[in-house]
């Protein structure tokens, strides 16, 4: 009778063995599946946030880049009427303000202070890029100063003739060799953004033009 109960007790306490071994593998089994859930779910939303900050890096270097054309337009024509003026004999500042007037009610200068203050606030929203982006910000922030101060020669002309023209070739000069180290230096799958909204940006100017 001694000897059965002794196997019953060896019985239970292999049994609770058993079981305290089977409840730390589902402990550890539970323990590395939400920590590898968690890694997962980092990673998705780090490549989520890439994805999102690329779209955002060639939207704003594209509106970037047709604002400081919009611009340019403005800024050559101030040129040839502030010449004619001159050649004609006639107060350049008074044909220069007839001019600016007349841009004015069109809405031509308030488009360009709405697209400054847009790529303004994008610019505030790309200041922490991840690390395959950061050489492309850079040379971004760059771009974007070179770009407002061709958006200041568009709102207010200033200075002589001279050094209006020259400030003007500069800062094309500047930011046509910033777009291009730009490109350089985008990733791939930044470019195939890029080069997309540039398509549907030209698609719709065309538009407007017919």
């Amino acid at each position: 009778m001694s000897k059965v109960l002794e196997n019953s007790v060896d019985v239970k306490k292999n049994q609770n063995r058993f079981k305290i071994i089977i409840l730390s593998v589902v402990g550890i089994i539970v323990v590395l599946g939400s920590v590898f859930g968690y890694f997962k779910y980092q990673q998705t939303q780090e490549a989520k946030q890439k994805e999102k900050y690329a779209k955002l890096l060639a939207e704003t270097s594209v509106d970037m880049y047709f604002e400081f054309l919009l611009s340019s337009v403005i800024v050559s024509t101030y040129s040839d009427v502030w010449d004619n003026a001159i050649d004609n004999r006639k107060d350049f500042n008074i044909e220069l303000s007839k001019f600016k007037d007349g841009i004015s009610e069109k809405g031509l200068l308030k488009d360009r202070e709405k697209g400054r203050d847009n790529i303004r606030d994008n610019m505030k929203l790309l200041q922490d890029p991840p690390k395959e982006f950061k050489e492309s910000y850079v040379i971004l922030k760059q771009m974007y100063g070179t770009y407002t101060k061709m958006v200041e020669q568009a709102l207010s002309p200033t200075g002589s003739l001279i050094e209006f023209n020259r400030k003007t070739n500069d800062l094309a000069s500047q930011f046509e060799q910033q777009k291009e180290e730009l490109t350089i230096t985008l990733p791939a799958d930044v470019k195939k953004i890029k080069e997309k909204l540039e398509e549907e940006k030209n698609k719709k100017n065309k538009a407007k033009q017919i």
